[in-house]
């Protein structure tokens, strides 16, 4: 009788568990994980790539540089612009990202991680070929 209630037991512990990491769901935004040199996951669950830079990409030269200098911003707050298209063909956001008041695209430029990308000439574009200079 008692070899009754141990099957069931059994049967949920031998189960395998998945859980999804825990995103933010309040209005703060973070930088949850840096993908590449222009584009990260935020809290939420969300990919936003940086609008106005293009850092390399894997396999180019400086792909690792520019990826370990975004991972600087990781777990910090993050004020997210929009301008022109909302997402890109890859169903990122499209974005400006703003860490402690400081543009990420600017510190990439000003860093050489990255250039301005191809035909961008938007609201920042001239802070951008300051930086890039």
């Amino acid at each position: 009788m008692r070899i009754y209630w141990l099957l069931p037991f059994l049967l949920v512990a031998g189960c395998s568990v998945y859980f999804e990491p825990e995103f933010n769901l309040s209005d703060e935004v973070r930088i949850y994980q840096v993908v590449d040199g222009d584009t990260f996951r935020i809290s939420s669950g969300e990919y936003v790539r940086v609008i106005g830079v293009n850092a390399p990409d894997r396999k180019e030269e400086g792909y690792h540089e520019a990826t370990d200098y975004l991972r600087q911003f990781e777990g910090k707050n993050v004020l997210l612009e929009e301008e022109g298209e909302n997402r890109d063909k890859f169903g990122r956001l499209l974005r400006h990202a703003f860490v402690d008041n400081k543009s990420l695209a600017v510190s990439l430029l000003e860093e050489g991680h990255a250039e301005i990308y191809g035909d961008y000439g938007g609201k920042y574009h001239e802070e951008f070929l300051s930086a890039s200079g």
